[in-house]
């Protein structure tokens, strides 16, 4: 996983690290709320040894007491000393439970001794720290007396005496705080990356490149206003949806330049992807630009494109191919005549049959010579084989596939059924793209495009005679304009979509 898909990760899951982070407050609150103060005293023990007036016996002695402290640091915190302490305060502790909190260490290269003792009481850990300062050099004094002398060869002094703590040394709320949203950030960054792995959906370029083995020849972000109407209006002509449309056109007429795809099938991996609103849209699209459109409903099985035209749903493409109809005698014209469409007809017992038939392939030789493009609405590929025989008769299929939705696997299995057959396989079209994942995975520039069309009176809303600003998204790589004959480049000026 490189940098960019962690930071990628981090992005669509940005609401887990939110959850992760107040977690980790949360928690780090009760965990500060419910723990008892603790407070810490602490005293500073000096280990010197006697009878030293020469420098000689002085560095001696210095060494010795170097080497004494690192046994004092074990009585310090043995049960000896504490049930010495006990004694002498008076406590109900149990020596065990004493030194539990006592903490001794030798400051290194010094004869120097610390000790710390933490109680929930300031006033006792400083008593117990004195009593055991006094305890000690007791203690000293009595192992370092040898037998038969007055005296002891080593000397402790306290020289720092305990004090009472002004504040609890535990809990500190704000390092907890700051260590509780540090782990929740921590985990919900995990649980980011994680969920991103574990995501086998298509979200991405990429994706598509390296399971269908073809490239984008569109984006769409996920409009609501299509959920409901499907077809995008003349109100439309300067949306995204609008804009995106005209931009996988331009991308179709690119494809390859020397013999442009001209039948063409939509399909999709399984049901919901979209696939025939892109039909229905890509149809209206070209049709916009001037060129001579078919629209053939090739989905025999759940048809859908009259219903979301608008359009009568009787005879068609199935009394067409079994010979009670013509081709002519069917189509209905839409919009300013320039786009035709063929119903599917009454679905017959043997709909994979009829789709891959002889009369099938005459049908769109038909179609493509009296159009400059065939556009087929087929089934999905994964249940049926429907949209595999008719990519076979057509000039190439288009692949949609659902942002989030369609899995590696599904898509994959898709390209490989056409390609299994040798049918051209034109692309792939990410279809109902978030909004808010739109710029994060890539698709494309975004730019502003700041002219709308005049109302009458002078201006967009008929005041002032100023154009407002409208956003448009290009959601691929623009390509040039293809060269004319005349060595200059051929530019299409198109009316808003219909």
């Amino acid at each position: 996983m490189e940098l960019k898909d962690v930071v990628q990760a981090l992005r669509n899951g940005w609401w887990l690290l939110v959850v992760g982070l107040l977690v980790g407050l949360a928690a780090a609150g009760v965990v500060t709320w419910q723990t008892t103060p603790q407070y810490t005293s602490s005293t500073q023990l000096f280990v010197s040894t006697t009878g030293t007036d020469d420098t000689s016996t002085a560095y001696q002695g210095n060494l010795f007491s170097q080497q004494r402290v690192t046994s004092y640091v074990q009585l310090l915190t043995g049960e000896q000393l504490a049930g010495r302490v006990i004694e002498q305060l008076g406590l109900s502790d149990a020596p065990s439970e004493l030194t539990a909190g006592i903490a001794a260490s030798a400051i290194p290269d010094t004869v120097l001794l610390d000790v710390a003792v933490t109680r929930t009481s300031a006033t006792e850990a400083r008593d117990i720290a004195s009593a055991i300062g006094q305890e000690f050099t007791e203690m000293v004094t009595e192992l370092e007396t040898p037998e038969g002398a007055t005296s002891s060869t080593v000397k402790v002094t306290v020289t720092e005496a305990p004090k009472v703590a002004d504040s609890p040394t535990t809990p500190q709320p704000l390092r907890n705080l700051a260590l509780g949203a540090l782990a929740g950030l921590l985990v919900g960054a995990g649980a980011a990356i994680g969920r991103e792995r574990l995501d086998n959906t298509v979200k991405t370029p990429d994706d598509v490149t390296r399971l269908a083995g073809v490239g984008l020849v569109g984006a769409l972000v996920e409009d609501p206003a299509l959920l409901e109407r499907h077809v995008v209006t003349d109100e439309d002509g300067y949306s995204e949806t609008a804009e995106a449309y005209r931009q996988i056109r331009t991308n179709l007429q690119f494809l390859d330049v020397d013999d442009p795809a001209r039948t063409i099938v939509i399909t999709s991996s399984l049901p919901g992807e979209g696939k025939t609103t892109v039909a229905v849209n890509l149809a209206l699209v070209l049709a916009q630009s001037g060129a001579r459109v078919a629209l053939i409903e090739g989905d025999l099985r759940r048809p859908r494109v009259t219903n979301y035209l608008g359009m009568i749903s009787g005879a068609g493409l199935s009394n067409v191919l079994a010979g009670t109809a013509r081709y002519d005698e069917l189509t209905q014209p839409y919009g300013d005549g320039c786009l035709s469409v063929l119903a599917a007809g009454p679905m017959p017992p043997n709909p994979s049959e009829m789709l891959g038939s002889k009369q099938m392939r005459s049908l769109l030789a038909q179609a493509r010579e009296e159009n400059d493009y065939v556009i087929v609405d087929a089934p999905p590929l994964l249940p049926v084989t429907d949209a595999a025989v008719l990519s076979v008769a057509a000039d190439g299929a288009i692949i949609v596939a659902r942002h989030g939705v369609t899995t590696h696997a599904q898509l994959q299995q898709a390209a490989t059924a056409l390609h299994r057959i040798e049918a051209k396989l034109l692309g792939v079209l990410l279809n109902r793209i978030p909004p808010k994942a739109a710029d994060s995975y890539g698709y494309g520039y975004s730019y502003s495009y700041a002219a709308t069309p005049e109302q009458p009176g002078g201006g967009a809303g008929g005041s002032g005679g100023k154009s407002g600003p409208a956003r448009m998204i290009d959601h691929t790589t623009s390509l040039p304009p293809v060269p004319a004959e005349g060595g200059e480049a051929r530019v299409s000026h198109r009316p808003p979509v219909r």
